[in-house]
Parts: C-alpha cells; sequence; structure tokens
C-alpha cells in the first residue's frame, strides 16, 4: 500500500473514532440537575415551574451553563400570574450562565449565595409583571410599589435576582418588557455592565443592602410606571436599606419616572451611605432626575439631568456634593434641596429651570436647613438664580448669574449668609433681595456701586462693590 493511501486511511480511522462532542442535556420537567460543564441542546422548551424550586438548577460549584440556541419558557400567558424560575443555583459557588432566553417566569435566573457567579448573554426579558390599573388620565393607589419589605418586593420578580452572593458578573443582558431588570439583594461586589434592563414598569437595577458594587454603561431608560404621576415608586435605579459604597457610572436612566432614587427613610429603610454617581443621564423624566434621600456622603459628579421636574432633589440628604452636573430645561428646580445640612453644591451649569438652585424647610416641625457651601456654579435663563429659605450658616461664592429674573433670594433666616465673588451680570428683576445681607466682594454688571444698590432690594449691602469686567466679564 502507497505510504499517501496510509495517511489518507490514517485520518479517516482518526475521525471516525474521535470521541463525538460533549452531549447536550435536554431538560424535560422543572427540577433538572446539572453540574460541570453542561449544553443544554437548542431548541424551544416549555416547562412550568409551579413549586419554583428551577427549570434548571446548578447542583454544584463551577457548574457553567450553555443556553446557547435555546428558548425556555413558562407556557403561562398573563405576566401577573408568571411563577416559577428558569435558572436556579443555591450556596454553590462559580455558576457561569451564557447565552439564551428565558422567559415567562418569576425570574429569568436567582442564585442564591456562593461567589464569583458569571452571566453573560442572555436574554431574560419577559418575566412577572404586575398589571397596572392606572391610565394616563389618573394614577391608581394600587400600583404604587413597595421598595422596603423584600418579602414583598422579591414577590415582584424579574430577569435575575442575586441574593446574598459575592463577586458575581452580569454582562450582555437584555431583561425587558417586564416589572423589574436586574435585583441585588445582600449582594457585594459584583459587577453589572452593558445590560439592557430598559422598558420595563418598576425598577431597572434596584439593591438592597447591597455594597460595593459596580454598576456601569447600562440601559434602564424608558422605566415607567403611573404615567400621569410620579409618585408610583418607579426607578430607573433604586437603592436602599443600607447600600453603600456602590459605584453608579455611565448608565442610560432617560425618560424613566425617576433616574436615580437613593433612600433610607426611618424606620422602613436604613440609609445608604458613601454612593458615588458619576455621569449618568436621567434627562426627561417624568419626575425628578436624580434623587437622594434620608442619607448622607452621596456624591454626584458629572451627571446629566435635561427636561425634567427636579433635576436633583436632597430629601433629608446630609454630608454630600454635586459637582459638575448640567441641567437644562428642569420645570421646577434644576437642584432642590429640603431639610439637609452640610451639603456642597459646586460647578454645576444650571440652565432655563424656573429656579436654579433651592435650599429649603418646608415642614415646621423639622430642623432648617444649614451648612450648605453654594459656590462657582453657572445659573441662566431661570425666573429664580438661587433661593435660601429657613436656611442658616451657608455660604453662596464664585456663582454667576446671567439671564435670570431674580438673582439671589435669602430670607431673615439666612441673614448671616456669607455672599462673595459671585458674578451677577443680567436681570430682569432683582439681583439680591433680601431683608437684611452683607452681599460686598461681589462683581456687579453695573456702572458702579449705586447702580448695583438700585437693584437689589432690602437692605442689602454691596460694598465693597466691583465691576464684572475685573471677574473677566
Amino acid at each position: 500500500m502507497s505510504p499517501l493511501l496510509l495517511v489518507v486511511l490514517h485520518a479517516v480511522l482518526a475521525v471516525a473514532g474521535a470521541p463525538d462532542a460533549a452531549p447536550c442535556v435536554r431538560p424535560t420537567r422543572a427540577g433538572t440537575q446539572v453540574q460541570g460543564e453542561v449544553r443544554i441542546c437548542p431548541g424551544r422548551y416549555r416547562i412550568a415551574d409551579p413549586s419554583e424550586r428551577g427549570v434548571i438548577i446548578a447542583a454544584s460549584s463551577g457548574t457553567r451553563i450553555d443556553l446557547t440556541g435555546v428558548v425556555l419558557e413558562s407556557g403561562d400567558s398573563v405576566p401577573a400570574r408568571y411563577v416559577g424560575v428558569g435558572v436556579v443555583g443555591v450556596n454553590v459557588d462559580g455558576v457561569s450562565i451564557l447565552g439564551g432566553a428565558v422567559r415567562g417566569y418569576r425570574f429569568g435566573v436567582r442564585l442564591q449565595g456562593g461567589r464569583g457567579h458569571r452571566i453573560t448573554g442572555a436574554d431574560l426579558s419577559g418575566s412577572r409583571a404586575q398589571a397596572l390599573r392606572s391610565t394616563l388620565e389618573a394614577p391608581d393607589s394600587s400600583d404604587r410599589l413597595d421598595p422596603a419589605r423584600s418579602d414583598v418586593f422579591l414577590g415582584y420578580g424579574g430577569g435575575i435576582l442575586l441574593q446574598r452572593t459575592i463577586g458575581a458578573s452580569v454582562t450582555g443582558v437584555i431583561a425587558r418588557g417586564a416589572q423589574n431588570g436586574i435585583a441585588l439583594a445582600d449582594a457585594r461586589e459584583s459587577y453589572l455592565a452593558d445590560n439592557d434592563v430598559s422598558g420595563n414598569s418598576g425598577w431597572g437595577i434596584h439593591l438592597w443592602r447591597s455594597s460595593q458594587n459596580v454598576l456601569t454603561r447600562n440601559q434602564a431608560d424608558h422605566t415607567l410606571r403611573c404615567l400621569a404621576s410620579t409618585d408610583c415608586g418607579a426607578a430607573a435605579i433604586l437603592l436602599r436599606e443600607g447600600s453603600d459604597s456602590n459605584t453608579i457610572a455611565g448608565n442610560d436612566l432617560t425618560a424613566s419616572s425617576m433616574g436615580l432614587l437613593i433612600t433610607g427613610r426611618a424606620p422602613l429603610t436604613r440609609a445608604s451611605v458613601g454612593n458615588l454617581v458619576y455621569r449618568n443621564d436621567a434627562s426627561r423624566a417624568l419626575g425628578s432626575g436624580f434623587v437622594g434621600a434620608y442619607g448622607w456622603s452621596i456624591t454626584f459628579l458629572e451627571n446629566r439631568a435635561d427636561s425634567v421636574v427636579h433635576g436633583f432633589r436632597l430629601d433629608h440628604l446630609n454630608g454630600s456634593t454635586l459637582r459638575g452636573n448640567t441641567a437644562i430645561g428642569a420645570r421646577g428646580a434644576a437642584i432642590l434641596a429640603e431639610h439637609g445640612r452640610d451639603n456642597t453644591i459646586e460647578s454645576n451649569v444650571l440652565v432655563d429651570a424656573r429656579v436654579g438652585i433651592m435650599i429649603a424647610a418646608p415642614r415646621r416641625s423639622r430642623a432648617p436647613s444649614g451648612g450648605y457651601r453654594i459656590d462657582d456654579n453657572v445659573i441662566g435663563g431661570a425666573e429664580q438664580g438661587i433661593v435660601l429659605r429657613q436656611t442658616t450658616g451657608s455660604r453662596v461664592r464664585g456663582n454667576l448669574f446671567d439671564g435670570v429674573g431674580d438673582g439671589l433670594l435669602v430670607d431673615g433666616t439666612g441673614h448671616g449668609t456669607e455672599v462673595t465673588g459671585n458674578v451677577f451680570l443680567r436681570a430682569s428683576g432683582w439681583f439680591i433681595e433680601a431683608p437684611d445681607l452683607v452681599a460686598g466682594g461681589n462683581f456687579w454688571a453695573t456702572a458702579d456701586a449705586a447702580a448695583a444698590s438700585a437693584r437689589v432690594k432690602g437692605r442689602v449691602s454691596v460694598l465693597p462693590w466691583r465691576p464684572a469686567t475685573a471677574a473677566g466679564y
């Protein structure tokens, strides 16, 4: 036999004798346990899970489940009645889930306990969603979400639930068209990036007792509920109950009922502290773009909130910073802060709002606001530039007022406010209105001090007067 024929025959025998690719698993009922490297056979599976044990269960640590080409669905057609879970892992480490589509369950994926899980490229849209009773004309109180009690909000369902996990990664996942996208409960050190959780009716991403997580470049836009009202509790991203030291960066939160809500109102929930909110866009929210309530030490840095009611709303928030943010076209206040202390608002661009910055304490039973540092902001086209009401011990320094109705308004509580280094250019009303205020050391677009004094209302001293040209205008 020739050498060439021997080579060909050897190749044929090698191929014929080669082991087949790893066999795939074809689940037929809920409770299918898998472990190791597992490939689910491509195809469509309709499997109900009424007991919520899970259709596919990762039974050991290091299980990798490849769902490429798989559609797993419950068969139910009423979103408010969806039950069951597509893929489950309980108290095992390093579960990986790749690709596929899971829909029609309370949760598409639920991982409880364990470290180092990975979920990549899965389509988990169409999970459980409450039937809404609100209309465009009127909200219905039964549609209001309860963010405080875990037994309630876990019942809402969603695309993914990570519960008591450490170091999980969720990337490239789609979880749309339901109530909630991704939930973290008692989870820490998670990485959620490049996911599409838009078009849901509750929360795109929500955290409860979850800290040191990174949420970046996710699409959570058009998270909408109760279109006739902003008071149904929906938000593109929600943090509460001691969710501390998280980084929320570069996310699309636009056109939602509310962009970002960080809340910790006692006695229902604990404050969430130390969170960084960086370069997110919450424009076109039905209500407020960004809300920080009943907490402290939140940093809002270089975010955007255009065409909203309030760009940034701080409610009983202390020791926090808003720096380098942009809000254009706010129908209320670009920045609204009530009953807070020791907050810094600096270097923000606030244009075409009814009020640029409003600091107030409207509830007489609560302590007044105080200790604000309002520095180096640009405020243009606002009916009122900066308003301080029931606010003590604060500073207004280095701000630019241009094309406003009234520039700075301070009530009697704020008579000791430090007002210096500000530039007052164009105002159709008063540059400053206050019962009693020392406002020397500012820059004025007037011919002299007398002309500046004619443009203030109340016992307001403008001396020493400086021309706006001295500040470069």
